[in-house]
């Protein structure tokens, strides 16, 4: 089959035709893909867990196709919004080339005939070297989000067994892989006491300073002849709390044998007397 010239009429009805064309493709690619993991679901509940795994990997790579429809659908788009670029500049622009390169890569692994004539196409707008480049993939010109999705290989066996397992659970079937924890079992229920501390003992505050009280303890006697230069300290302390031994109090001159009082005496007591009091005013 001869290389379709490039024509920008005809490449844009092209890209419009197969943007169309793949998105029908996944939605049928979708509807199959349905009924294959409802089958895969009645082969786990008759036990058949061999068979299951088979039509999974299929499901796997068709997983993958879609995926590949989904990026070329999204590189139609992207040529028809910036369509100017490949109509009016003579080489691939860089702002089309992803798309360009991607399309041209890709196709081949389709099934669409929309779709591989407009590889035709932009094979014939890049020119030879171009298209050979994105052929080969030369220098990493094809992303690598198609490149990523044109690897054959079989999917490793924990991919299958949670697949198998996500089946399941859609499904209501009981089934689940060795050594997989039942992610909607209860946690194990610990005990208050192995994670709740005990409250701490609050201590008990001790006084060692007693409390003021409205009661205002004697002041210590003072001697006459220093009053003058002392300083008294009222305070409520007693003694026992500050630990202070007050001076003795002399004891008031007895009286005479013959009853009498000594007139000096009584007098000197009555004035020291009254001098304690003027200082407690103070």
């Amino acid at each position: 089959m001869p290389v379709a010239a490039w024509s920008p009429p005809r490449a844009r009805v092209q890209l419009k035709l197969s943007r169309e064309r793949l998105r029908l493709l996944q939605q049928k690619k979708t509807q199959i893909a349905k009924a294959t993991r409802r089958e895969v679901a009645g082969l786990l509940e008759k036990g058949k867990l061999e068979s299951a795994r088979i039509k999974v990997e299929g499901l796997l790579a068709e997983d993958l196709y879609v995926e590949l429809l989904e990026v070329l659908e999204l590189y139609c788009e992207l040529l028809l919004a910036r369509f100017g670029l490949l109509e009016t500049v003579k080489e691939i622009d860089p702002g089309v080339q992803e798309a360009v390169a991607g399309i041209i890569h890709a196709a081949p692994r389709t099934e669409l005939k929309e779709i591989h004539i407009l590889r035709e196409m932009l094979m014939s707008k890049g020119g030879r070297d171009f298209a050979v480049a994105c052929i080969d993939n030369e220098d990493n010109i094809v992303p690598e989000r198609i490149t990523s999705k044109l690897v054959i290989q079989t999917p490793p066996q924990d991919l299958v067994d949670l697949y198998l397992y996500e089946i399941a659970k859609a499904y209501s079937v009981d089934w689940r892989p060795e050594g997989l924890r039942d992610p909607d079992a209860p946690a194990e229920s610990v005990p208050a006491s192995a994670t709740t501390p005990a409250p701490l003992a609050t201590p008990t505050k001790t006084h060692s300073i007693p409390p003021f009280d409205t009661v205002m303890p004697v002041t210590p006697p003072v001697d006459p002849s220093k009053a003058d230069n002392s300083t008294i300290v009222r305070t409520n302390l007693t003694p026992a709390a500050t630990g202070a031994v007050p001076p003795p109090v002399p004891p008031a001159p007895a009286a005479n044998a013959n009853g009498g009082a000594n007139d000096k005496e009584l007098d000197a007591f009555e004035a020291l007397q009254r001098r304690f009091a003027d200082l407690k005013r103070r």
